[in-house]
């Protein structure tokens, strides 16, 4: 009986704990990161963040995917904010987001055609933006400060203040503006240059961000 418990608990077990590291992983994905904190003295400049504006993502097919006139807008605000920040002579920088974690890309090629996941051309910077020479870095989870790299490029650009672009206003941008403000950044949102498939949320965020210091406008 006992062996018999044991060859057909096994999968029980192996399920079970495939689902908590399952959850544990898109925990990890959703959840915004700590740093040390920033001396704004030390940090007078400004950055543009463009996040996540890949094609994979802004022209997805896929079951939620965004209104074309509505994404066509977003994107058309933030080529004009890109625009304004190299006039004023701010910094600018995009963030690209490409899964890594093995369990999270099977799960995304399972219940989202792979979007966002290594090898696949949709990983590049919608063609309708103009990058020119601004700097692009990766990250693999939802908070754009879990790359060391652009934390790193912020510092030696001296930058303390964030305006973030992008998608999902619900996911990475928001998940960005709460690593920046756990951080001591001034972060504002360009509400007009994010995009989100859930825009009943993004209203109660907008709300909590508000609350913890983001301005949005």
């Amino acid at each position: 009986m006992s062996g018999m418990w044991f060859v057909v608990g096994l999968p029980i077990v192996v399920l079970a704990g495939l689902a908590l590291y399952t959850v544990l992983v898109m925990r990890q994905i959703g959840t915004p990161t700590r740093g040390g904190e920033i001396d704004l003295n030390e940090r007078p400049n400004t950055a543009l963040v463009v996040i996540d504006v890949q094609e994979d993502f802004t022209r997805n097919g896929g079951s939620n995917p965004f209104e074309p006139a509505y994404r066509d807008a977003a994107l058309a605000v933030i080529n004009r904010s890109v625009s304004s920040a190299r006039s004023a002579g701010n910094e600018i920088v995009f963030i690209k987001h490409v899964f890594r974690n093995w369990l999270a890309i099977q799960i995304i090629r399972l219940v989202a055609k792979g979007v966002g996941t290594p090898g696949r051309k949709g990983l590049e910077i919608d063609p309708s933006i103009e990058v020119g020479e601004a700097p692009v870095f990766e990250k693999a989870i939802g908070d754009s400060f879990s790359s060391a790299a652009f934390e790193d490029w912020l510092e030696t650009r001296k930058v303390g203040k964030l305006i973030l672009t992008g998608l999902d206003s619900c996911h990475c941008v928001q998940l960005t503006a709460k690593g920046a403000l756990a951080r001591g950044y001034l972060v504002e949102i360009r509400d007009a240059a994010t995009l989100t498939a859930t825009p009943e949320k993004w209203s109660l965020l907008k709300e909590e961000l508000g609350d913890s210091g983001a301005v949005i406008v």
